[in-house]
């Protein structure tokens, strides 16, 4: 049965699910015990990847459902649900490449547009070609270059993606949601910019060519909420030099603006009832949480120590 339910109602099941995100005390208490109580009926013996499934489907679960009750936040369900596909993508190319990576599977079910059976074998970047032709990846390979560039083009198709599910709401509804939007395009964009200088040394004149084609793709819109984010980066180091403290490493600062992101997003919650901004709000707020979830998991796959694993969660103290 599909479409049987209106905005109010949806956003009430919204409402109620908001308790269901976990605090850093739950973070800890999980970090402390390996995160055994995610994946108790997984099986006898820990297997990560399975693990991390088992995970994902049961966070999941009450949006695929949701995916469902009305037809105009389907789009937005389909394209959260992508956000993880772009992170399958991104290991099937990391393979076909010849680089180490986790083999960590997000199942995303019928809305899927890649096979889980892609892992089970190394494929040229030509047979994934025709697999990927009329979906939202397909621009992945416009140019195929470098593994870097292609992994960049990967989160470029999933954000168009999720840009372009607010094409069917109402006029005020489209406005909350590119709002919300530019500032996590904010976040994608700086940390980007220092990823092409730090990590491969592009100078400022191809970064800026390259931040105005990215920006573009969302209709220039988020270039503003760009400029105030680093501001606020700015700030922060500033901060942290005048109190004598070590520069901060790039996996530091994205911390950082991921943080700053997250805190923001959760304000925004409560914003308005009937607006879309609790919905969306929600789904970035979850998306975090799964991505927590898979630091433990992965912390118990390589032993880490739980101050170690909760340095690098996202989410409100």
């Amino acid at each position: 049965m599909r479409d049987y339910a209106d905005e109010v109602y949806l956003h009430a099941r919204i409402y109620a699910m908001r308790s269901r995100l976990l605090s850093l005390k739950d973070y800890a208490s999980l970090a402390r015990n390996q995160g055994e109580a995610l994946y108790a009926n997984s099986g006898e013996v820990f297997n990560p990847d399975e693990a991390g499934e088992t995970v994902f489907r049961d966070q999941t679960a009450p949006i695929m459902r949701l995916a469902e009750t009305t037809a105009i936040y389907s789009p937005l369900f389909i394209s959260f649900f992508r956000q993880f596909e772009a992170l399958n993508a991104k290991v099937i190319l990391a393979k076909t490449f010849g680089h180490q990576s986790l083999e960590q599977w997000y199942d995303i079910g019928k809305y899927a547009s890649l096979r889980r059976s892609l892992l089970k074998e190394t494929y040229s970047l030509q047979d994934i070609l025709p697999l990927l032709k009329g979906t939202y990846l397909a621009d992945v390979f416009v140019d195929i270059s470098s593994f870097e560039q292609m992994e960049m083009r990967v989160d470029l198709c999933a954000a168009r993606d999720l840009y372009a599910a607010s094409g069917v709401f109402r006029a005020d509804a489209k406005l909350d949601f590119q709002n919300l939007f530019a500032r996590r395009v904010a976040v994608t964009s700086t940390i980007l910019s220092m990823r092409l200088k730090k990590t491969y040394q592009w100078n400022e004149e191809r970064i800026r060519v390259y931040l105005e084609k990215f920006h573009e793709s969302f209709d220039g819109e988020t270039l503003l909420h760009t400029n105030l984010l680093e501001d606020v980066l700015d700030r922060h180091l500033e901060h942290l030099r005048a109190n004598g403290m070590q520069e901060p490493s790039l996996i530091e600062i994205e911390h950082f603006l991921e943080q700053h992101y997250y805190k923001w997003i959760s304000s925004m919650f409560h914003r308005d009832f009937h607006s879309i901004c609790c919905v969306v709000a929600y789904l970035w707020l979850l998306y975090y949480q799964i991505r927590n979830l898979m630091k433990i998991i992965e912390g118990r796959r390589f032993g880490y120590s739980p101050e170690r694993i909760l340095a690098n969660i996202i989410c409100n103290s």
